[in-house]
């Protein structure tokens, strides 16, 4: 008798199983997606916190210093991530507390868009911003 009881049974776990798997699945790779877009948003603002640092010292700082633009860059690019775009931008004149406004963007490309090729472009712009003050 246990084993008929058993036997009846046995299909029931499969369509539960065939129900819960992919939930789980979507649960566990929304989890990653989530951990990359705030890994690279991170890594975007500590690359914009240390070009606004470099902004605030470097003495005849431009608008778009290239050397700022760069330092932003190699930072991101260490880490893996391509920058879509940066700025270095003040009020001129420039002088002792002029306030330096520092940002930059990157394009975050979720794993749903590399694996399937038919979502397209899904990329999503994370952007960070720092405004500091002049100290040179």
């Amino acid at each position: 008798m246990h084993r008929r009881a058993w036997r009846r049974t046995r299909g029931g776990v499969v369509v539960e199983a065939a129900l819960i798997i992919p939930l789980a699945l979507l649960l566990v790779m929304g989890a990653i997606e989530l951990g990359r877009a705030w890994l690279s948003f991170n890594l975007l603002t500590h690359a914009v916190r240390e070009g606004a640092r470099r902004a605030a010292v470097t003495p005849e700082l431009q608008q778009d210093d290239p050397q700022i633009l760069s330092g932003i860059d190699a930072t991101l690019q260490d880490a893996g991530v391509e920058a879509a775009a940066s700025s270095v931008t003040f009020p001129a004149p420039l002088q002792t507390g002029t306030l330096v406004h520092v940002a930059a963007e990157v394009q975050f490309s979720p794993m749903v868009s590399l694996i399937f090729s038919q979502a397209g472009s899904a990329a999503i712009p994370l952007r960070a911003d720092v405004v500091t003050r002049y100290e040179m």
